[in-house]
This record gives C-alpha cells, sequence and structure tokens, in this order.
C-alpha cells in the first residue's frame, strides 16, 4: 500500500466505526486528554512493593487493566513530558462491536497477530510469550539479539520501520500491521504517526521503562499477554519472576556491609546518575549496596558536576556501567584521572555489556527489563559473592555484567 503525496491514507477493509476510533486516538495521543480510570482499575503508589488489594496489576504503575464480558478494558499513564494523561484502548475480538458507553476507547483486535514495534525490550516481552512469529516491522533491526526474530529479519520476514522519533510510514502503511508499540514520545514528537492513526492502524504507547521499580517494568508482560490473548502464560511468567526476584533481595536484607556503588560515566562535565527513586536505585538497594545518591528525589536521572560525584568516585570500590567501554584501557583513555579510582585500582569496574551482537546491539535491554532477578542475581555476584554458589560450578556465572580488565 502506498501513501500518495497529499492524499489521506488509507486502508482495505476500514469501516467508518474504525476509521472514527483512528480520529479519536490521533486526539488522545497527540494532543492528551483529562485523565480518566474506572474505580479500582488503576494501581495506587505504594513504592515497589505490590498494591494492596490491586488483584491483577501489582507493581505496575503505568497501565491497568479490566475485564468486562467479552472485552478488556486498557489504561495507559505515558506522561513523558510531565502530563498526567491516559490513554484508554479497548481490547475485543474481531468483528465484535464497541459496546455502547465505550466508544471513546480505541479498539485494539485481539488475538494480535501481525504487530510492528519500536524497542528491542518490545521483542523480549513478545518472545517469552512465544509470538516472535507474529511480529513483522523492527525499528532497528540490526541491534535484535533474538535468534527467532532475526532469523526472520534475515529471511526478509521482518522490515526495519524507521527510528521512534522518525518512523517509516510508508513501510508500515504497506506492513498493514494490526498493532504499532510506540514508545511514550514528547507531544512535539507524535505527528508522524497521525497517518497510521487515520489509516486505522491502532498506536499503542508501551512506557515499561518509565516504571520507577525492577519489577514493575517486568509486569508489563502482562500488557502483552492481554495482546495476544496469552494471560495466564504472562501471568505465570511474571509470577515465577517475582518469587525469584523476591529470593534473592532476601538474602542481602541482613548483609553487614553494603559497599558503596559509582554509576555511569560522565559526559563532559556533568555525571549522570540514577535518582534515588529510580529502578537502578532499587537494584541496587536489593542487591546490598549503598547507593551514595538513594536521597535524591525522582524516578530517571539526575546530573551532576564532575567536581560533586569525583571524592565518591574516588573511595567508592565499586563502579557500575560505565557507557559502552570493553577494556580498562578505553575507560582510562577518556579521563586519566579514573586510575585514581579505588575501583579502578581494585578491578572492581563492571558493565553490563557481556552479551552484545555485532552492530552493539545489547541483550541487557532486550531482556533485562523483562528479567530484572538476573540482573539482581549478577549485581549480588558482584557485591557478595559469598552468598550465591556460582551457576554450574562455573568461576564467571554472571549473565549481563562483564569485569572490565
Amino acid at each position: 500500500m502506498t501513501h500518495p503525496g497529499g492524499a489521506t491514507p488509507s486502508r482495505k477493509g476500514v469501516r467508518p466505526a474504525l476509521l472514527l476510533a483512528g480520529l479519536i486516538l490521533q486526539l488522545l495521543f497527540f494532543s492528551g486528554c483529562t485523565a480518566v480510570q474506572e474505580e479500582g482499575s488503576g494501581p495506587s503508589p505504594s513504592g515497589s512493593a505490590p498494591h494492596a488489594g490491586s488483584g491483577f496489576i501489582r507493581y505496575a504503575k503505568g497501565f491497568s487493566l479490566q475485564h468486562h464480558a467479552g472485552f478488556i478494558t486498557l489504561h495507559i499513564d505515558p506522561a513523558p513530558d510531565g502530563r498526567k494523561d491516559t490513554l484508554r484502548y479497548i481490547l475485543l475480538p474481531s468483528g465484535a462491536s464497541v459496546p455502547k458507553g465505550f466508544h471513546g476507547y480505541v479498539p485494539v483486535r485481539t488475538p494480535v497477530k501481525r504487530i510492528a514495534v519500536f524497542s528491542t525490550t518490545h521483542i523480549g516481552f513478545i518472545d517469552m510469550l512465544g509470538r516472535s512469529d507474529g511480529i513483522i516491522g523492527v525499528s532497528r533491526p540490526e541491534f535484535v539479539n533474538t535468534p527467532a526474530v532475526r532469523s526472520r529479519i534475515r529471511s526478509g520476514a521482518i522490515k526495519a520501520i524507521g527510528m521512534p522519533f522518525s518512523p517509516d510510514v510508508e513501510v508500515l502503511l504497506n506492513l498493514d500491521p494490526d498493532l504499532v508499540i510506540a514508545p511514550a514520545l514528547p507531544a512535539a514528537r507524535k505527528t508522524d504517526y497521525q497517518a497510521l492513526v487515520q489509516a486505522g492502524i491502532p498506536v499503542l504507547v508501551v512506557a515499561e521503562w518509565l516504571e520507577p521499580s525492577p519489577l514493575g517494568r517486568a509486569e508489563w508482560i502482562r500488557l502483552f499477554g492481554a495482546l495476544f490473548g496469552r494471560e495466564d502464560a504472562a501471568r505465570e511468567k511474571f509470577d515465577a519472576i517475582e518469587r525469584s526476584y523476591r529470593k534473592l533481595a532476601a538474602l542481602t536484607e541482613n548483609v553487614r556491609e553494603r559497599p558503596a556503588v559509582l554509576t555511569g560515566l560522565p559526559v563532559k562535565d556533568t555525571w549522570f546518575v540514577p535518582a534515588g527513586g529510580s529502578y537502578v536505585a532499587a537494584l541496587l538497594h536489593d542487591a546490598g549496596a549503598a547507593y551514595p545518591w538513594s536521597d535524591r528525589p525522582g524516578t530517571g536521572s539526575i546530573s551532576l558536576d564532575i567536581e560533586a560525584v569525583y571524592p565518591v568516585a574516588l573511595e567508592a570500590p565499586y563502579w557500575l556501567n560505565p557507557g559502552a567501554v570493553e577494556s580498562m584501557d578505553e575507560l582510562l583513555a577518556m579521563d586519566s584521572r579514573f586510575q585514581d579510582m579505588l575501583s579502578v585500582k581494585t578491578g572492581r569496574v563492571y558493565n553490563n555489556n557481556r552479551w552484545i551482537n555485532a552492530a552493539g546491539g545489547n541483550a541487557y535491554w532486550e531482556y533485562g527489563v523483562l528479567r530484572p532477578d538476573l540482573i539482581l542475581r549478577d549485581l549480588i555476584s558482584i557485591l557478595h559473592p559469598g552468598l550465591l554458589p556460582k551457576k554450574g560450578g562455573k568461576p564467571d556465572s554472571l549473565t549481563f555484567y562483564r569485569e572490565i580488565r
């Protein structure tokens, strides 16, 4: 299908109701709407602990699912630029009419069979549910690590669809997917998706990366379960991840020493570090670390002058996630002052790039969001090596991390 210049794109078989829903989505997705939630359907803010009485969504704060007779309503609160807008979707079988009272919701026909995604993280969710064969479009296919998806990319079954900020609209219209998964973007960057919306292709925002807790990020698999008709499988997968994570976190609750941990890498004169309410800070706490900026509010990153970080950097016994570096020589070439840091002197610098492909695609981002228990195991093995047995008796049992030498 081509998109003639100056013409409104059309989609084969689009019914007036679906086109109207697309226009409604345009208003919701590109302009924002007032937050509207059904009573009891949204998760309540309570840190990283399960939401009391939620029954279904226990950790995630960015979405909620409500079951009705024959359909599901989905609310998503992306808020990437400070707004608290709720996007509303209705998941219902093909051929079913939108029920009375829900015409303000964007229809998504389930189970979804053909899907295009803009994040490798979403590939990880879909693959865990056994539905990677439904992926027909990805952003930056060279970064993908999932073997089944890489095979389909090589065969031509999966096409490149551009970048989140600049989607290849013509390719997407030709692919004609049942659903496009887009990240939460600032309002100014969403206009390129209007052609898809007007063509009746639903665009669903997935914002798992904004979750403040590791388990909250992983729990977005339940949204994918609802999309693919695999809710039971999604719940079972998440429950197993949660049990694994909680069992590991319990090991460090009473550790006598919590070593200080430095993270990140300075960019010119600025050092970006995770805020105290971020998922990274939560992982470090659960791994038995002392995080120097745990009292700083926020769930994202905070920027600090390098002079403010350097005294901490000199004394911290561990340094994690120093950019994309792969060797100590590469790290020291960036700034000779790094050689004065305790972590560098003692060889306790670890990076989360153990598993990358030839193009630099890092499996940490593709699978790590979904498997915070494996990340936590790595961190505990690094910070408290005596607490965990080595996997398979091997001296190096890390999954995502490796020592920088």
